[in-house]
């Protein structure tokens, strides 16, 4: 980073180390950036004006929180050698960061956690379950076995109960990514943040009804997201006053997925649908290839709204798609849980569980129906 730090950058990471351990040398923070301590004791004293930190010969100490004794889950202060085995020299603290996969979706997610705990000067330590929960408990163990400050986990699925027993236990703070807790019978103790699925689906379904789709069907893989898209696609469905005749599928992505697929398009042909709900992505893709063996095009014949959107635009037809905001989640997240490394029983706050709306692409699969009613 150095001296070619944007000074709001520069001081939002003197503000991380401040929260984080309580106090700063000037001097030490200065050799760590590789700039002169001219420079950080003039960002502290703007600090200082500002009211965010109070100045002490040689450095300046937190205004939000006291040191950390007393906060058994929080990094030593500096200088002192840190003995944690997860956090590498220069680093304020460290995040665990388990996903399932490492290749779709959660990537997104990986570089928002990373790009905001390193604006904070922390680093990311990833482990991935691969949708094993015998693999997804391995990788919180090793974690914190290994001494990270904090830990976000996105469970394999929903109802993870015995990894959200182990994450209740987990002596430091815990965010839970992409997954609800609202009903969940354990982790009282955690915190989330998630995009709201539920919302996701309505922003699909509101798009198709405002163009004048009356009869819009939904044909969706069986993920961790679908039961809040249902949820989502069936309120809407009343709440606009939609066909309710109109064929819900859920398919199986393990057989016969092109047979699943076109006897699902053959009953809205039947019903009179003329628009699709389709989750996730790669089936969305499936989904346009089949309507066009069958024939069909898309959108004369039906119109269709991918949920995901990570590779919608490149399908046959470029299809419009729910967004959500894996980038933010990640950010917000990480924040989340650096907030609560560097809270003290002075400065604590109730537990949260935030979610987050997704956005709408438009492309070329949705259009008027050719007969609207």
């Amino acid at each position: 980073m150095g001296a070619t730090m944007h000074p709001t950058r520069r001081q939002e990471r003197i503000l991380a180390e401040l929260r984080v351990h309580g106090s700063l040398s000037a001097s030490d923070f200065a050799a760590r950036e590789g700039i002169s301590a001219m420079t950080v004791r003039r960002d502290l004293s703007e600090l200082a004006d500002r009211g965010l930190v109070r100045r002490v010969h040689g450095g300046a100490v937190s205004v939000e929180t006291l040191p950390t004794a007393g906060a058994p889950h929080r990094p030593a202060p500096r200088p002192e050698p840190t003995t944690r085995t997860a956090t590498e020299p220069g680093a304020l603290f460290t995040l665990g960061l388990v996903v399932p996969d490492p290749g779709y979706y959660f990537p997104k997610i990986v570089a928002g956690v990373a790009e905001r705990t390193e604006a904070l000067g922390g680093r990311v330590v990833l482990g991935v379950s691969r949708y094993d929960p015998d693999r997804e408990r391995q990788q919180v163990e090793r974690l914190i076995a290994a001494g990270v400050d904090g830990l976000l986990v996105t469970t394999t699925v929903a109802d993870a109960v015995d990894t959200l027993e182990l994450l209740d236990r987990a002596p430091m703070p815990v965010v839970v990514v992409e997954r609800s807790l609202t009903e969940a019978p354990v982790g009282t103790q955690l915190e989330s943040v998630r995009s709201d699925h539920e919302a996701g689906a309505g922003i699909a379904l509101r798009h198709l009804a405002s163009l004048g789709h009356r009869k819009i069907g939904m044909a969706v893989f069986e993920t961790p997201t679908t039961p809040q898209l249902r949820t989502g696609y069936e309120r809407s469905v009343r709440q606009l006053g939609l066909g309710t005749d109109a064929p819900v599928e859920v398919i199986d992505e393990t057989h016969a997925v092109g047979e699943a697929t076109r006897a699902f398009v053959r009953r809205c042909i039947d019903t009179g649908t003329t628009a699709v709900f389709v989750h996730s992505d790669h089936y969305a893709v499936e989904f346009v290839e089949t309507v066009t063996e069958m024939g069909l095009t898309i959108p004369g014949d039906l119109s269709v709204v991918a949920y995901d959107d990570e590779v919608a635009a490149l399908a046959g037809v470029p299809l419009t798609a729910v967004a959500p905001p894996k980038n933010d989640v990640g950010r917000f997240a990480a924040t989340m849980c650096f907030e609560r490394i560097s809270a003290t029983a002075q400065t604590g706050f109730a537990r949260r569980h935030m979610t987050l709306t997704p956005t709408l692409s438009v492309r070329g699969s949705s259009v008027a129906p050719v007969f609207a009613s």
